[in-house]
């Protein structure tokens, strides 16, 4: 799925630039709140900085970073009404993409999500946690494609960044995962293929509050703090070498 509808008029050097920095922010090579500097990410991609400055403005409308005036831009930083908020926003959206994918292309979909449940299930066993977060997110990203509404689509587009980097980024510290999801999971598909959309519905949106939970859980018990300047420079530099 295409991470965001681009707005016409950004260049294709500009959308490249976006999707490596998005990349990287899902990713959890850039933390939290950790300044973007235009110089050193035109340096670092050896472009001017229009393009720089396009793709940042790019992400800013998928909510990946924030662009302060006179100040500068930074990975956006999550508060706790955040996650519920794009929790709750997602379990209405994406409960309704299954019901349409299940009702109109189960097999297809049954296909699809057994595939990325296999790959999940290698993933958790080689204990390939960041693996397994892009395989997730796939799996549900697939509900969309296959309910074949594009409104539903564009909803979904305007916050699977930040539900990716959330993914990322507070799964690792999750009490009970990926185990209880890779469960859920596989339960889903079992659902489809019986073409029980009313309870497939009830575990995809229990599957999402008990997400928020364990995301609002490890985002208590492991409170974010934006590194300064100093320490993102040390992280990419790495130490001296003697």
């Amino acid at each position: 799925m295409a991470a965001f509808t681009i707005p016409q008029g950004k260049s294709s050097l500009a959308v490249t630039v976006a999707a490596s920095i998005r990349d990287a922010i899902v990713n959890a090579k850039f933390g939290f709140g950790e300044a973007l500097s235009e110089e050193n990410l035109a340096a670092a991609f050896e472009v001017s900085r229009t393009p720089v400055r396009e793709a940042l403005n790019l992400l800013q409308l998928e909510g990946l970073v924030s662009i302060v005036p006179k100040s500068g831009t930074y990975v956006f930083t999550p508060t706790l009404e955040d996650i519920s908020e794009i929790c709750e926003y997602r379990a209405v959206l994406e409960t309704h993409a299954a019901e349409l994918a299940a009702r109109d292309n189960p097999e297809a979909l049954a296909a699809e999500l057994t595939a990325l449940a296999d790959e999940m299930e290698a993933a958790m066993k080689a204990q390939d946690i960041p693996l397994y977060g892009r395989l997730d997110s796939r799996y549900h990203g697939a509900f969309f494609e296959n309910a074949r509404n594009r409104y539903l689509v564009m909803g979904f587009q305007m916050i699977m960044g930040r539900v990716a980097t959330l993914r990322t980024q507070l799964a690792l510290h999750a009490r009970n995962e990926p185990e209880r999801s890779y469960g859920d999971h596989r339960r889903m598909i079992e659902l489809i293929r019986k073409g029980d959309t009313t309870r497939l519905k009830q575990v995809l949106r229990a599957h999402i509050r008990r997400t928020q939970d364990n995301y609002m859980q490890a985002f208590q018990a492991n409170p974010i703090r934006p590194l300064t300047a100093r320490e993102a420079m040390r992280r990419k530099l790495g130490p001296l070498k003697s």
